[in-house]
């Protein structure tokens, strides 16, 4: 494929037109700027600018305008256009000649885009990076299941690699508009702007968007703007309104801004999303990610800080036991009451951590610690079924249900003063309602259940290597496999969430889902651990039932890339959502199928989706204002995965340490170094927020890092309150938050590569993996 591009007269002034051939030439997809520059002033109007001239020079052209605003300002903007072999740049260049007083302005270019065969949008399909995927549209009613609408920007900070990427099924071509100089300044945003909505702002932050052609039917528009301007977002409410930065000019002055247009055939959006992390990767990625300490240390305080958590109530009915890890990193471990399993808990996977640590280390502390938290769940919080419970609430004495991550505080409370100081107006006018029904239903979560399970399996496994034989806890692990076997769905799923006695549940289904696929994300989960418990007994049933919840995955998730279901918590009332954590599970569970079957359909899907993982992954490190928590610690965002709880992609989040050994099997198989070197990155540069000796971030002991952390803004229109968690925040802060999956999932990977690759060093691994 090749472009060819032309800048025709309109009106006596140059537009922009661009066709896209095939190897035959023959058009394909076509790309018009029909006013390649629009600039809009602050509080007044805009103007819609085609080029003067064109001047061919240096292999490119330069298409340049000069605006004679005739009330005091003058601006002459150059793009400078060049065309490569897989990619268009355009290097703008904004000159104020003449400027009045208190000016301030932002500069916008839309590229209307057709391909011949399309019959309408349906045959477009977009990816922006931890934000929108396919058309985010999951109960399949033709529209974004959030926004609500596709016309949609989103702000740099909140795009892991500066890049929108569109793919037409009719033809198998792609355009992917690329942000090309990296952002490296940003100010924190006031209350008092985010109020005026439209506001002067100094910074580098910009934005890419998409939306549906006014002009016809089969085309779309890609968009950039500089500064940012989001149309639609939840970064202010949950009404999604727009709000925008503006550049203060002065006379003389001059700024910059770069684009890429990356063109090429895909067979997939797959192929095609992957295509653009590639070319970024090679482009803006900083793989060295620097830490100032080694992840032997941050191993040793990790380990550390969960082994102080635990604690044990001999006085209470069957002596309650585990690692009481979800508080402020501003306190100490406080005063919990509430013992989590699976999810924010994790209390098997944390003991199979500190069972890894006293083998290490030659702790019998460390070990026994692990033993008490795990016979407390075998002997207690087991469902005659064979479900485990999810929550013990050890002050009363009973189980709790639903309400882990997002839902905790109305564990807590139902007064709607006391939550909205913990979450926002916002958040309690979506949840409230959802909330109160879900407290009359007793069941779990399916990846709750399999967290607990699955880690439970791999404590025994690791036990039994040392000599000891815990036949209660396998017994435990078979009745539980056992009972998924009974009630997998007939297509291979298995549902989001179930009673205690196994019964799917449904309702609410904005919460379980609407139709058959949400409901069945639950399909994502049950592999690891059946396979697990397949490779110890087998028993082929396990393995029956692992194969049929793969192929269900591979068939409802890949091609579409509708990866669904991995949350169970969200701030936005439709639970059931694609995010990167069920890429994740679904990514793992393909995978551990594949290498017992050798089914090579299920390793490309798995390669698939560890291919749209990638792009989760911040490719570069976002500028902070230096007054922010990040910005003082020195924060960085390369390697950090974006985090949709709720659709606005301003927040990263802590889960993927836990699945880098499954991405580096795939990278091993598929001798994938792009995926190898995502590992390196994830590893190191999720260690970013740690408090280590060297840099305690204010936290009240070395070892503790924050479930998540603020890269934007996020439902920051809401009430203010000086509440924990992450609405209300600005760019730069925590979420205020540690849970015990922060430091299990880390320490799992970090133990994983040292059993695998005899390293720590990523050199070494990637050269492993590769050879």
């Amino acid at each position: 494929m090749y472009a060819n591009i032309n800048f025709p007269k309109q009106d006596e002034h140059h537009v922009v037109n661009i066709s896209l051939c095939n190897k035959n030439k023959e058009e394909t997809l076509k790309i018009v700027a029909e006013y390649p520059v629009v600039l809009q002033h602050l509080n007044g109007r805009k103007w819609k600018l085609r080029y003067n001239s064109i001047e061919e020079v240096d292999g490119g052209y330069i298409g340049r305008v000069t605006l004679d605003t005739q009330q005091g300002n003058i601006y002459t903007i150059s793009d400078k256009w060049k065309v490569d072999t897989a990619f268009i740049s355009i290097d703008r260049t904004i000159v104020c000649e003449k400027v009045k007083p208190g000016s301030s302005v932002r500069i916008t270019t839309d590229f209307r885009c057709k391909d011949a065969n399309a019959s309408s949008f349906d045959d477009y399909q977009f990816v922006v990076p931890s934000s929108l995927y396919n058309k985010n549209d999951t109960d399949n009613d033709g529209i974004d299941d959030y926004l609500g609408t596709f016309l949609q920007d989103y702000k740099d900070d909140r795009n892991p690699s500066l890049s929108v990427t569109s793919f037409s099924k009719p033809s198998n071509v792609f355009i992917s508009l690329i942000r090309a100089d990296v952002p490296t300044k940003d100010e924190s945003i006031t209350r008092e702007q985010i109020e005026q909505r439209h506001f002067i702002h100094d910074t580098d932050i910009g934005s890419l968007g998409l939306a549906p052609s006014e002009y016809d039917t089969r085309e779309f528009i890609l968009r950039c703007d500089y500064p940012f301007y989001e149309r639609n977002t939840f970064c202010l409410n949950v009404d999604g309104s727009e709000w925008a930065a503006y550049k203060a000019v002065e006379e003389g002055m001059t700024f910059h801004a770069s684009y890429i247009l990356q063109i090429g055939e895909a067979t997939s959006l797959t192929d095609a999303a992957w295509s653009t992390t590639m070319l970024q990767m090679d482009r803006i990625l900083n793989d060295e990610v620097r830490l100032p300490f080694s992840l032997e240390e941050a191993k040793k305080y990790r380990r550390e800080l969960v082994h102080h958590s635990f604690k044990e109530f001999k006085d209470k009915k069957g002596a309650p036991a585990g690692y009481f890890i979800h508080f402020s990193p501003r306190e100490l471990y406080g005063s919990q009451n509430l013992l989590e399993y699976g999810f924010c808990g994790q209390q098997t996977m944390l003991s199979y951590d500190m069972l890894q640590a006293a083998i290490e280390v030659q702790s019998t502390e460390y070990r026994e610690r692990a033993l008490k938290t795990i016979d407390f769940l075998v002997n207690h919080c087991i469902a005659p079924s064979g479900l485990p419970e999810g929550i013990y609430n050890v002050d009363k004495e009973e189980f709790v249900y639903w309400m882990t991550g997002i839902l905790f505080p109305f564990q807590y409370s139902e007064s709607r003063e006391v939550l909205e100081e913990y979450l926002g107006d916002q958040v309690v006018n979506a949840l409230m309602e959802i909330a109160s029904e879900l407290k009359m239903v007793k069941g779990n979560y399916c990846r709750s259940m399999v967290d607990t399970m699955h880690y439970l399996l791999l404590c025994y496994l690791q036990e039994k290597e040392e000599g000891y034989e815990h036949k209660d806890w396998l017994k435990a692990v078979v009745k539980f496999c056992d009972k998924m076997i009974a009630i997998q769905n007939e297509n291979g799923s298995w549902n989001r969430g179930y009673s205690m006695d196994g019964e799917p549940l449904t309702n609410p289904p904005e919460w379980f889902g609407a139709n058959e696929l949400e409901q069945g994300s639950g399909a994502i989960f049950p592999a690891e651990v059946l396979v697990e418990l397949y490779k110890y007994t087998g028993d082929n049933k396990y393995m029956e039932a692992a194969r049929r919840a793969a192929d269900f995955v591979r068939r409802s998730y890949v091609e579409e890339v509708k990866y669904m279901g991995g949350l169970n918590d969200t701030t936005h009332k439709k639970s059931v959502k694609i995010d990167a954590t069920g890429v994740m599970f679904a990514m793992r569970t393909m995978l551990v199928v594949y290498e017992q079957t050798k089914d090579p359909e299920l390793l490309v899907g798995a390669h698939d989706a560890a291919k749209i993982l990638g792009t989760w992954v911040y490719l570069w490190d976002i500028p902070f204002d230096n007054n922010t928590l990040l910005g003082k610690h020195g924060f960085k965002t390369t390697g950090w995965a974006g985090c949709d709880v709720i659709p606005a992609g301003s927040y990263v989040e802590c889960v993927f340490p836990e699945f880098v050994p499954d991405l580096l099997r795939i990278a091993e198989y598929c001798k994938d170094e792009k995926l190898a070197v995502l590992a390196k990155i994830v590893t190191r540069g999720m260690h970013h927020g740690l408090s280590m000796p060297q840099n305690m971030y204010g936290y009240a002991m070395p070892g503790i890092q924050c479930e998540g952390y603020m890269t934007s803004l996020w439902l920051s229109d809401t009430t203010y309150k000086n509440f924990s968690g992450a609405v209300a925040k600005n760019k730069g802060d925590d979420n205020d938050t540690t849970n015990g999956f922060v430091n299990g999932q880390a320490l799992y990977n970090l133990d994983c590569l040292n059993q695998r690759y005899g390293t720590l060093d990523f050199d070494s691994i990637i050269k492993q993996v590769l050879t």
